[in-house]
C-alpha cells in the first residue's frame, strides 16, 4: 500500500491506482482545495502493490535527455486552424483515427461545463476536444472504456497531460491490454487548477454577471479572436455577452497566476524532451525566430514526435499540413526542462480562499499573479521577438527555480 505516507506533491490525481485495484480498496476523495487523492480502505487492501506499480509518479523523466524529431506545423484548412488553440495538429490525428473506425479520448466540457475526459466516435464529437481547457480534467470514465476499445481491436487516440498519459499507459501494461493500436499525445504543461476553482468561477458568473433569463451557450478558453498568442477567453451567452467581464475576470488570468495549481505540478516528473506520449503538442511560442518559412499568423503547433510509431503516423499525415523541421534550441520551452515555481504566497491564497465567503474577491486579488509573474508576462513578448526567450528562461531556472 503506497498511500500511507503519500505527500500531496507526490500525487497527480490520474486515478490509475483506484482503477487498478481489484478489491475496490481505493477511492478518490477531494481535499479542501478540490484536488482528488487516493484514500485506502485498509480492511479491503491485500497489499498486492498494484497501486504503486501503476503510479506515474514512481517514474521521472526530469533531467533525462532525448532527441525527438521536432516540427513546426500548421493545418492547411483555415476553418480547422481557426477552431484550434494553435496549429491544428490534434485534428489531423483525430481525423485519421476516426477514418480507421477508431475512437478518440480527449478533454471537453459537459453540458454543465465541467471538464471531463470523454470518448468520441465521430469528428463532430471530437471537435469538442479542440482548444485548451485550463482545468484539471476528470479521468474516471476513461480506464474501463478505453481498455474495452483496445481489447476489441479499435484504433484509439488518447490525449492529456503527460502524467495522465503515463498513468493510463502503466495501467494498460499492468492489465496486459494490447496497445499496438493505441496512439498517445501529451502536451507541454505548466500545471492544472482544481475543478473546485472552476466550479466556483462559473457560479460567480451565473449569479452575478448573467441575467436570470440568459444562459451560457459556449466557452472557449483559448479564443483566437485577438491573436493565437493571446490568452483570450470567450464566454458566449444566448442573449448577451461577457466581453467586458472577461477583460478583468477571465479564468485564464488565474491559470497563469499559478496560485490554483495542483501541488504535484510544482514537482513535475515529466519536464524533459523524453515524453510518455507518441506525440507532444504545444504552442510554438518562439516561431518567429525558428526560421519557419510558412505563414504563422493563424497559429502554429510545436510537435515533438517521440516514438517510431508516432513518426510512421506523422509521415503519413504531414502532407495535409505546412510543416518544417526545427532544432531543439529554436523550439525550447521552460516546461520541457523544469517545473513551474510555486508563488511565494500560494499557502496564503489557499488559506484565504477556503476560509472566505467572497470567492470572487479572493480570485480577483490573486489572479493578477505575483510581482515576478507580472514582470515575466510583460517582458515575454519582447524576449520572443528578439530571440532572447531561451536565454532568459535559462537564467530564470538558474536564479529562481528550486532544484529537485
Amino acid at each position: 500500500m503506497f498511500t500511507e505516507n503519500l505527500k500531496k506533491s507526490d500525487c497527480c490525481g490520474c486515478m490509475a491506482c483506484a482503477n487498478i485495484c481489484g478489491k475496490s480498496a481505493i477511492t478518490m476523495k477531494h481535499d479542501k482545495c478540490g484536488f482528488y487523492y487516493p484514500i485506502v480502505d485498509e480492511t479491503k487492501c491485500v497489499n498486492c502493490g498494484l497501486c504503486q506499480k501503476v503510479c506515474p509518479m514512481e517514474d521521472t523523466f526530469t533531467g533525462v535527455d532525448a532527441s525527438p524529431d521536432i516540427y513546426a506545423l500548421r493545418n492547411r484548412d483555415p476553418q480547422i486552424l481557426k477552431g484550434s488553440s494553435s496549429g491544428g495538429m490534434f485534428t489531423l490525428l483525430a481525423k485519421w483515427v476516426i477514418s480507421q473506425n477508431g475512437v478518440v479520448y480527449g478533454v471537453a466540457f459537459d453540458k454543465d461545463y465541467k471538464v471531463l475526459h470523454m470518448r468520441a466516435q465521430s469528428m463532430e464529437e471530437a471537435s469538442a476536444f479542440c482548444t485548451s481547457k485550463y482545468v484539471e480534467s476528470d479521468l474516471s470514465e476513461v480506464y474501463v472504456s478505453l481498455s474495452q476499445d483496445l481489447k476489441s481491436g479499435k484504433t484509439v487516440l488518447l490525449t492529456g497531460t503527460p502524467c495522465q498519459i503515463a498513468g493510463v499507459q502503466k495501467f494498460l501494461r499492468t492489465r496486459h491490454i494490447p496497445t499496438d493500436n493505441l496512439y498517445t499525445c501529451d502536451n507541454i504543461c505548466h500545471g492544472v487548477p482544481s475543478r473546485m476553482l472552476w466550479k466556483d468561477y462559473l457560479k460567480i458568473l451565473k449569479e452575478k454577471y448573467i441575467a436570470k433569463d440568459d444562459r451560457i451557450t459556449g466557452i472557449n478558453m483559448r479564443s483566437k479572436r485577438v491573436s493565437w498568442k493571446k490568452q483570450v477567453m470567450d464566454v458566449t451567452l444566448e442573449k448577451g455577452n461577457l466581453e467586458s467581464v472577461m477583460e478583468n475576470f477571465s479564468f485564464n488570468r488565474f491559470f497563469l497566476s499559478l496560485y490554483g495549481n495542483r501541488p504535484s505540478c510544482f514537482h513535475c516528473h515529466y519536464t524533459s524532451y523524453k515524453r510518455p506520449g507518441d506525440f507532444t503538442l504545444g504552442d510554438f511560442w518562439n516561431v518567429e525566430n525558428a526560421g519557419v518559412t510558412f505563414d504563422v499568423e493563424g497559429g502554429v503547433n510545436l510537435v515533438l514526435v517521440n516514438t517510431p510509431k508516432g513518426q510512421k503516423l506523422f509521415d503519413q499525415l504531414k502532407g495535409e499540413a505546412d510543416y518544417q523541421s526545427v532544432s531543439k534550441k529554436a523550439s525550447w520551452q521552460p516546461h520541457l526542462e523544469y517545473s513551474a515555481k510555486p508563488p511565494a504566497k500560494q499557502a496564503a491564497f489557499w488559506h484565504e480562499y477556503t476560509e472566505s465567503n467572497d470567492k470572487e474577491m479572493i480570485m480577483r486579488k490573486y489572479m493578477q499573479g505575483s510581482f515576478l509573474t507580472k514582470v515575466i508576462r510583460k517582458v515575454t513578448p519582447f524576449l520572443r521577438k528578439t530571440g532572447l526567450y531561451g536565454f532568459a528562461g535559462k537564467m530564470y531556472k538558474t536564479l529562481l527555480v528550486r532544484k529537485k
